[in-house]
């Protein structure tokens, strides 16, 4: 490990590769040197560490304060019921108060402040996340500020009774009428009451004012108009001068719509050579929840890959086996004449751990140190040192491509910095100060790292409000997130009696109550004028025409953004955004009455009720899906190192799983066992039952190692690394503070790594 001394007499020691990846790589052709930049992390750590842990005993106190008041209550005889749950709310809200966890609740009486932030923030659309140690992803997550509708609706789910493989001409006229009908009715109507489904092809000629309109001749070879010409925002000729593309604008969104030569669609169903939708506007570039991100390897592999999307030379294999490489910017003729360029990438924030993680890729003094500190100042001096943009020419990280021609990520110079898992405005305060102390270390602007809060934890729910105002101006975001805002109030109110089901969670009064009480403080804050309000992602990643029932309630209910879990999806989502005007929708929402959801709403106990599981066999039935949750994610994070991942579900369905959902399904099983619903015997049988499945849901993937597929592997199936972590993570979901997963997955991993197995 290379040794720096501190001013302070203390040392720092750095992993070799780590170290030499910041020296060779980062600071390439900078003036700081490898030792300026850990010794700043050293002076970070000696400053900061001792309040992050002052801070994470706080949260064991209360934690342990309201375990006590649970188990207190339960020891008088108290048990909570459907009846009794309102009166059982207010009083354990009034005791929250009582020990100062809390502040008399009061009106809010200030606003965000945010400054004037990039375009994107003044945009609706869909929000990727993405995995930074999968390049393949994040290249795709960059590009994927626009995508083809066509082709995300071929493939989907929607009216699946036409077969894409055996009906390919049908389904393709489908998809042809189906989004014509979208455009028609969403995007912009043409004069003499026109359908897209008439014109037969596209030009573009000048008025008397030389302004450039859209003009389209139908079969019958009548010309219609744009009713609304001011949609029309651009265009591109070919070689022969005809139309090659268009672009419409509608609700702040884009849509570049391709031609066949001289103008037109295709003769025989009438398609568009293609149709491309602005798509994924923001990306949260993922150190966290999508990653299994356990040693200095893993987070060097994770910094390269976020240096080369900052710096646009990322390169990587696609599933084809396909070079991919980050887009140029496109290029249009504006209706004034004018060449322009617009943004062909998403608008790129990262998400770093929050004040629980600590790595032993840096200590001082041979103590293991915050990990937050060490993705904060590392990605931020990344981001400030190389998001320059680029002019094309040869791409030095691969002789194949060549660097794109695009502007920086963000225009305006911000750092967006997305923080999960903090509790309390304390919390936030303190995120706060440690920026402000990045920035004066790296002469950075006051003011160029804003915060992205996630609301997923229940205290911070019950401090949003005082939480965005400890940002001091410095909010851009604001996101819910259901499976680990779940797991937080299971384990917060574990003592208080047995939860409900799993999947009928989503449906309790406090969830329902989250998910508005996050806009409307949104609102009210003013959050949403210069940021993002944020909603949770679709799991199921292959649903997509559930999707398109579903998530249009996100927009419709104040939501300016909302995750997906690939670019097909946010194609098909970018749909929403069109057929809500999310603009409106708040608009209507500031000048109607707060919700002012109450704290007893957030507080409600979600009760399972005894009928749900007074036979043994449902009981039984149950816990294997929810071992096999746990089990089919624990498998390839331990022993593959794959942090998130679309796998089947105990149905054979396809979901994306994460830390959260492992978050959930382990604390409501920890929950039955405390209770007595459930048996540490059952969970071992679950395990032995499930493993089987897992083996042959995963039997066609190359590097899969069948965990059950021996007569001695399944007599020692207990022992197994991911058997063991997802035991674990259910005893830590009761004994740890806040049910977090990651003590026993990184444990596992790590020891799958060092051992070989």
């Amino acid at each position: 490990m290379a040794t720096i001394s501190l001013a302070s007499g203390n040392s720092i020691q750095i992993t070799d590769n780590l170290y030499n990846f910041v020296r060779d790589e980062v600071l390439k052709e900078s003036t700081l040197s490898a030792d300026q930049v850990f010794t700043i992390l050293g002076d970070l750590v000696e400053e900061f560490d001792p309040k992050n842990r002052e801070l994470l005993q706080k949260r064991d106190l209360v934690q342990s304060q309201i375990d006590s008041y649970y188990i207190n209550k339960r020891s008088e005889g108290w048990r909570p019921s459907l009846q009794s749950a309102e009166d059982d709310a207010k009083e354990f809200e009034q005791f929250l108060v009582d020990i100062g966890y809390l502040s008399p609740a009061r009106p809010i009486d200030f606003q965000a402040n945010t400054p004037s932030l990039d375009a994107e923030m003044e945009q609706n659309g869909p929000e990727l996340v993405t995995p930074v140690t999968n390049a393949s992803m994040v290249v795709g997550g960059a590009n994927a500020r626009w995508g083809s509708l066509y082709d995300a609706y071929f493939l989907s789910d929607i009216n699946a009774d036409i077969s894409r493989d055996t009906q390919r001409s049908e389904r393709l006229k489908m998809v042809v009428n189906d989004t014509n009908k979208f455009l028609d009715e969403h995007v912009t109507r043409w004069s003499n009451n026109t359908s897209f489904n008439d014109i037969q092809s596209y030009s573009v000629q000048k008025d008397a004012n030389g302004k450039h309109l859209l003009m389209g001749r139908t079969y019958s070879g009548e010309v219609s108009t744009l009713e609304y010409p001011e949609k029309f925002i651009g265009f591109n000729l070919d070689e022969d001068q005809g139309l090659s593309d268009f672009f419409l604008v509608d609700n702040g969104l884009r849509i570049q719509i391709h031609l066949y030569q001289g103008g037109g669609v295709d003769k025989e169903n009438g398609q568009f050579k293609d149709l491309v939708v602005e798509s994924a506007i923001t990306n949260i570039i993922d150190f966290e929840d999508a990653v299994t991100i356990v040693d200095a390897d893993d987070m060097v592999l994770a910094l390269r890959n976020y240096l080369g999307v900052m710096r646009g030379d990322i390169v990587a294999s696609g599933s084809r086996g396909n070079l991919k490489a980050v887009n140029s910017d496109k290029t249009l003729t504006d209706v004034n004449g004018s060449q322009i360029s617009i943004k062909a990438t998403s608008l790129m924030s990262v998400r770093n751990v929050s004040l629980h993680m600590y790595t032993d890729m840096v200590q001082v003094n041979g103590q293991d140190i915050p990990e937050r500190i060490l993705g904060l100042l590392l990605t931020t001096l990344i981001a400030s040192s190389h998001d320059k943009g680029s002019e094309g020419g040869p791409n030095n990280t691969n002789k194949e491509s060549t660097l794109p021609k695009r502007g920086p990520n963000s225009n305006k110079g911000f750092i967006y910095q997305v923080t999960p898992k903090l509790q309390t405005s304390e919390e936030v305060t303190e995120q706060i100060r440690l920026f402000e102390a990045i920035e004066q270390r790296l002469h950075l602007t006051k003011g160029t790292l804003l915060i992205g809060i996630m609301n997923e934890e229940l205290g911070m729910t019950l401090q949003l409000a005082e939480s965005i105002k400890a940002t001091e101006g410095r909010t851009f975001f604001i996101n819910t997130g259901f499976l680990d805002r779940t797991g937080s109030q299971i384990r917060v109110q574990m003592q208080a009696g047995p939860v409900n089901l799993r999947d009928e969670l989503n449906q309790e009064k406090y969830i329902t109550s989250y998910e508005l009480h996050n806009v409307d403080v949104g609102i009210q804050t003013g959050v949403h004028k210069t940021g993002k309000i944020g909603k949770g992602m679709q799991t199921r990643n292959r649903a997509m025409s559930e999707m398109m029932q579903k998530k249009i309630d996100h927009p419709r209910t104040g939501g300016n953004t909302a995750w997906v879990p690939a670019p097909h999806p946010s194609d098909l989502h970018s749909m929403h955004y069109h057929i809500v005007d999310v603009d409106e929708v708040q608009s209507i929402m500031e000048d109607s009455p707060s919700l002012d959801i109450p704290r007893t709403s957030l507080l409600t106990f979600p009760l399972l009720t005894s009928n749900r599981v007074d036979d043994q066999q449902s009981k039984e039935d149950l816990t294997l899906r929810y071992i096999h949750s746990m089990f089919a994610y624990a498998e390839p994070w331990i022993n593959r190192g794959i942090g998130c991942s679309g796998v089947l579900n105990f149905d054979g369905i396809e979901e994306m799983k994460d830390r959260a959902t492992e978050r959930i399904d382990s604390a409501v099983l920890a929950n039955w066992k405390l209770h007595g619903i459930i048996s540490q015997s059952d969970i071992e049988k679950a395990i032995r039952q499930v493993v089987g499945l897992v083996d042959e849901q995963n039997a066609n993937l190359q590097d899969y190692v069948p965990l059950a597929d021996t007569e001695e592997k399944k007599q020692q199936i207990l022992g197994n690394r991911t058997s063991i972590s997802v035991m674990e993570v259910i005893d830590e979901a009761l004994s740890s503070t806040s049910a977090f997963v990651e003590p026993a997955m990184f444990r596992n991993r790590k020891g799958v790594k060092t051992s070989g197995e």
